[in-house]
């Protein structure tokens, strides 16, 4: 079995893509998955966006390498030039790109013609960073959540998905926020399973979970609300922008996973401190 085995029956719903202020926020408020159509027609700049248009206009990109189990886990990534990107997606495969666009972490390389604008429901306040992905194909993520709501906007090719809702946090095997390897690794967020091989014998608990799975497609949105546990396999070569943003409640805070990537937060506050007491004890 795979992970989309324990998709359940029912399908996610989709919807135009909003043009106002509030038409999101019943699923932001609900956290309730939602495909969004019609990306390129609500925001135009998008519409030439694929990969020979960024192909053409980046100088450079920032590139992952798979790791032994073959997945991107989205460290240990390096900048190289376009034309060996170019390269690397024809031939080898060995590489994942993410670029951030807007927000953190942007290349004073970006060229300026490459403008992302904020959809009317993303607010300026909580926005942290618009990235591009551009995969050769068959590029999964691992199973994870994320702390903030995620928009994830196909431009080329599609991917599969599978999405977990908060509640089934217990079924899903995270990594202690109190485990110092996870924490140096980032792995708190991430599960434990193997997504193409679930061992439910490990992972008992695994097999009475229920996900929503379904094709993002070329010109549609996915929105992940904070929280939400997802599986993402791509098919063929594929281009993609994410919004990040900021808009969760207290009482989601205070329940699982949120719960524990806050605990994680505070861990490394402490460590970082820690680090700093230490390094001021050893110059004295």
């Amino acid at each position: 079995m795979d992970l989309f085995d324990l998709a359940g029956s029912e399908a996610i719903e989709s919807i135009p893509f909003p043009t106002s202020e509030d038409g999101l926020l019943p699923y932001i408020q609900e956290r309730r998955p939602v495909l969004l159509n019609g990306i390129r027609e609500a925001l135009p700049f998008t519409r030439e966006w694929d990969y020979d248009y960024f192909k053409h206009h980046l100088q450079s990109i920032r590139v992952q390498r798979k790791s032994e189990d073959g997945i991107f886990h989205y460290l240990g990534f390096e900048r190289i030039p376009m034309d060996d990107f170019d390269q690397m997606m024809e031939t080898t495969h060995d590489g994942y790109a993410l670029e951030p666009l807007k927000g953190r972490g942007v290349s004073d390389d970006l060229p300026p013609e490459i403008d992302v604008s904020l959809p009317p429901f993303v607010p300026e306040e909580g926005f942290r960073v618009s990235n591009l992905y551009v995969g050769p194909g068959k590029n999964t993520s691992l199973l994870h959540y994320d702390e903030t709501h995620s928009l994830l906007m196909m431009l080329e090719g599609r991917k599969r998905f599978i999405l977990f809702s908060p509640e089934q946090s217990d079924c899903m095997y995270a990594y202690s926020p109190f485990s110092l390897k996870a924490i140096r690794e980032n792995r708190v967020v991430d599960s434990k399973v193997n997504c193409a091989a679930p061992d439910l014998e490990s992972f008992p608990k695994l097999g009475q979970a229920r996900g929503l799975a379904g094709w993002l497609e070329e010109g549609q949105a996915l929105f992940i609300p904070a929280g939400t546990w997802h599986y993402i396999q791509a098919e063929g070569r594929n281009v993609s922008v994410n919004y990040f943003w900021m808009q969760n409640s207290l009482t989601h805070w205070l329940h699982q996973p949120l719960l524990n990537f806050w605990i994680k937060r505070r861990a490394i506050d402490v460590l970082d401190t820690l680090r700093k007491v230490k390094h001021k004890l050893s110059a004295a």
